[in-house]
């Protein structure tokens, strides 16, 4: 009988065991963080510059959605410093983001938005801004005609990306020096 009672009290302590697992299981899993929700993405990549220049383009973006994220655009020297920064709301370029975008759509996005569309790759080939014209042809310029014109002049790199419906914000480097210039718009003066 002993015996019998010593073979049921080890069946039974065996039966319990698996519960006893399944919940430390459960309960690390419970410890275990939620993946995190939201859009929240990098990209970066090296440019080489006309004039044997180079720079870190890299670009995030930042939201609850990524329909709804910020995204950021920076450019940087090859020692870290910092020229450049430039945010905006994804929705708003159109041609560059998709508003259905999951995080890897997203950083597909962000990879080809640092690739730049400038076709001259130079700021000495953009339009000229003409004496008493208001702007240069194909152009909504951010600065003044002088600054716009000592870009041109440096004859510098020119960085162009998507930044609306069917314009690209360029941005003129000469070294460290940096020139936002404004959005080339060809298809429409």
């Amino acid at each position: 009988m002993r015996r019998a009672s010593v073979i049921l009290f080890a069946l039974a302590l065996a039966a319990c065991q698996p519960a006893a697992e399944e919940q430390g299981k459960q309960a690390a899993q419970a410890n275990i963080p939620a993946p995190s929700a939201g859009c929240n993405v990098q990209a970066s990549r090296d440019w080489s510059a006309v004039g044997s220049q180079y720079y870190v383009l890299e670009a995030d973006a930042r939201g609850e959605t990524c329909a709804d994220a910020v995204v950021v655009l920076r450019i940087e020297s090859r020692d870290g410093q910092m020229l450049f920064t430039r945010e905006y709301r994804a929705a708003e370029i159109s041609l560059a983001f998709n508003p259905n975008n999951d995080a890897t759509g997203m950083r597909s996005d962000l990879e080809s938005w640092i690739i730049n569309t400038s076709e001259t790759q130079r700021a000495s080939e953009l339009p000229a801004w003409p004496a008493r014209a208001a702007r240069p042809p194909f152009f909504q310029p951010a600065v003044t005609r002088g600054q716009y014109e000592a870009a041109r002049g440096a004859q510098g790199p020119l960085f162009c990306y998507p930044d609306g419906g069917e314009s690209n914000a360029c941005v003129a480097l000469a070294g460290t020096n940096v020139t936002f210039l404004g959005s080339h718009t060809p298809e429409r003066e």
